[in-house]
């Protein structure tokens, strides 16, 4: 029983360390850091909800396996189409439905902080599930494939997951700082399901050479954009001026 469990806390560790990595480096980028409480609250908020983004996309598969005239096709929306949307829309919700006229967002770029944490916090538990699920404990070498799957995983799944919530987060600034329009919402759901999309079209190509490729370049650019957006948040002065009417306002 103790092996077991000794054997699972460092795959655990290794499957949770990623997050916390790119964690760092946004936090990083704030120039007022957040109160870590609501950091930590965000975080765990995107901790559960992996288990029922996962269980609510095992039900659409389901029926839309029982729906469809040919599986392959149930297949293909649910991986290209509703899973990122469910998971882009579940990660913005739970930030914005708990921190909606909440004072910790006294400032644009917040907005993405938040949305971002989330994010991480919902690609630690799924990396657990990931590791798990494609890593045989206690196999010859196992801990050496746990840290070279992740650091796959470091730079591609949970890297794409904070990018594309960063996207939403962005118009989510928009929308809390500069214009009351749903539509700004929508449109940063549409860009992140999107990117999020995209990436899991790249996954499955044949050519795996290519397939990399193409992963890594639409990761960069995505990167770029975020950073871009990040920055034009932190110092545009028409988004910090409607950042201090919305305080007064609310005063």
């Amino acid at each position: 029983m103790f092996s077991q469990l000794f054997s699972f806390i460092p795959l655990v560790i290794l499957a949770v360390l990623p997050s916390l990595i790119w964690l760092f480096f946004y936090l990083k980028e704030d120039l007022h850091p957040e109160p870590r409480l609501w950091l930590f609250i965000v975080f765990l908020m995107g901790v559960a909800l992996a288990p029922i983004v996962i269980f609510v996309e095992m039900a659409i598969g389901k029926a839309l396996n029982f729906w469809a005239i040919i599986p392959f096709e149930s297949g293909i929306i649910l991986m290209f189409v509703i899973a990122p949307l469910v998971e882009e829309a579940a990660k913005y919700g739970a930030v914005h439905l708990s921190l909606n006229k909440n004072p910790v967002l006294d400032e644009p770029d917040d907005c993405m902080i938040y949305v971002i944490v989330a994010a991480l916090g919902f690609a630690a538990i799924e990396n657990v599930f990931a590791i798990f699920s494609f890593i045989s404990i206690g196999a010859p070498g196992y801990l050496s494939d746990a840290f070279n799957f992740m650091s796959m995983r470091f730079i591609s799944a949970v890297a794409l997951h904070g990018l594309a919530s960063g996207i939403a987060g962005y118009y989510f600034a928009r929308f809390y700082f500069v214009k009351r329009n749903p539509l700004l919402i929508v449109w940063g759901l549409f860009l992140a399901s999107l990117l999020h999309g995209v990436y899991n079209f790249l996954l499955f190509k044949d050519d795996q050479y290519m397939s990399l490729i193409l992963t890594a370049g639409v990761l960069i650019a995505a990167a770029a954009i975020v950073m871009f957006l990040f920055n034009r948040l932190k110092y545009h002065t028409t988004y910090q001026q409607a950042a201090v009417d919305n305080v007064e306002k609310q005063k």
